[in-house]
Formats: structure tokens, C-alpha cells, sequence
């Protein structure tokens, strides 16, 4: 099947000028809702059985509340971290490098769930191995939870050189996404699904968007609903870098 690829427009100051407010954000954050998560627990160690089934209902609202702000607050401050990110290039054997994540992350996958990746053993590229990581595990990631409720997750990825350039493409057979929203899943906290259905904070895509713009590539979706994404990663060789 011949897959339209919509290409991401990434606007570079907006993806910048945001991580210095965020750590200060995550800072401000971390201290009332450890205390709010605190005084919940116990209460519902201590006072459980005081309460009215109503008031049971309102703490464990609570609990569930501070329990997604906690998540909300990490995924902000792991942004801020990438966005800080002095960029450093090495020379990364793309093959080890996706073994290693492979091994250390998605060992133990959901019950027939496939992930399957390919990459030549001789490919090197000089890049930053924290950006390639950021962008592999957020892809996979999300192709792993985005999966029909009646087909466990099949997810490919395959790294390649075309055109002097590193690619990086990774596609599942998951819920898919309409043409109108793919621009707007790449904005931090964008969400298409509650999270009863899906869990997640919403900033897996912007974490892979930022990584990319740090390295000076370009990212494209192609995905319908109920087709599956494929999105595929281009990244140029860096300056002085030899082929």
C-alpha cells in the first residue's frame, strides 16, 4: 500500500524558549503534590474506615488526581532534561545501540506482541546516542500502547542510509491516526484518546520532535485510523562528519 507521509513542521524557538519556565515549574510542583499524595495515604491507612462511602469515593479521586499530576510532572521535567541537552557526537554503532534498548527495555512485552528491527552490523554514524535512544524508545513506546484491544502489538524498525542521510523508520498496525491531527499530536501534552482508554502524558511525540530538531533532522507520519503510523526519521550527516 503506497502511505502519504505528511511532513512536521517544527517551529525551533518555540521548541526552546520553554525549558528553563518548565524546570522552575517542575521544582515549584514536586513539593505540594508529594505532600497532597502523602496526607492521602494516610488518610487511607489511617481513616478508612471513618469515612462515608462518599468520602472514600472523594479520597480515592484524590489519589488517582495527584497520581496523574506526579506522571504529568516527571514527563515535563524528563523534556526539560532533553531540551537542556548539550549535544554531543559519537560514533554510534546504530546496531548495538538499538540492541542495547532492545535488551534493556522491551524484554518482557505484552502477551503476542511482535518488535521486530533491522540495521546493518557495519552501521555507524556519528550522532548523539542519548537523542538516537530518546527518539527509539518514545516511537516504540507509543507504538506499543496505541495497539487494538483485539491484536497485540506488531511493531517494526529498521535504520538505514539514503541519500548521505541516517534513517530511522518505525510502523505499527496500531489504532492509526486521521490526516487532521497529525501535526497536533507533536505538541507537548496533545492528546486524541482519555486516559481510561490510553495511559500517557502526551509528550512522547514532542520529546521525539525536539530530539530530532537538536540533530537537525526532519520527521514525516503517515497514518490512517485503524491502519497503523509509520514515521520515518531523517537525519543529516553532520558537518566534517566523513561518509
Amino acid at each position: 500500500m503506497n502511505k502519504t507521509f505528511h511532513p512536521i513542521s517544527m517551529d525551533r524557538q518555540e521548541l526552546s524558549d520553554m525549558h528553563l519556565q518548565i524546570r522552575r515549574m517542575c521544582h515549584d510542583l514536586n513539593a505540594p503534590i508529594r505532600a497532597i499524595h502523602g496526607f492521602a495515604d494516610i488518610l487511607q491507612r489511617r481513616e478508612a474506615e471513618h469515612l462515608s462511602e462518599k468520602g472514600s469515593m472523594y479520597l480515592q479521586r484524590m489519589v488517582t488526581a495527584t497520581g496523574t499530576m506526579e506522571q504529568i510532572v516527571s514527563r515535563l521535567h524528563q523534556y526539560a532534561r532533553l531540551a537542556t541537552h548539550p549535544v554531543s557526537l559519537k560514533q554510534v554503532s546504530i546496531a548495538q545501540l538499538t540492541e542495547e534498548i532492545i535488551s534493556a527495555h522491551y524484554r518482557n512485552l505484552p502477551a503476542g506482541a511482535l518488535l521486530q528491527w533491522q540495521a546493518n552490523q557495519s552501521l555507524v554514524w556519528q550522532s548523539d546516542p542519548m537523542l538516537l535512544e530518546t527518539m527509539l524508545r518514545e516511537l516504540v513506546d507509543n507504538a506499543l500502547l496505541y495497539t487494538k484491544a483485539d491484536s497485540p502489538a506488531q511493531v517494526n524498525i529498521s535504520w538505514s542510509v539514503e541519500q548521505d542521510r541516517l534513517m530511522l523508520t518505525v510502523s505499527d498496525q496500531g489504532i492509526g491516526i486521521g490526516p487532521e491531527y497529525h501535526q497536533r499530536i507533536f505538541d507537548l501534552f496533545e492528546r486524541l484518546h482519555s486516559r481510561d482508554q490510553y495511559a500517557g502524558a502526551g509528550t512522547g511525540l514532542t520529546m521525539v520532535l525536539k530530539a530530532v530538531s537538536m540533530l537537525g533532522g526532519t520527521i514525516a507520519l503517515a497514518s490512517e485510523v485503524e491502519l497503523g503510523a509509520t514515521v520515518k526519521i531523517s537525519l543529516p550527516r553532520p558537518d566534517g562528519a566523513s561518509a
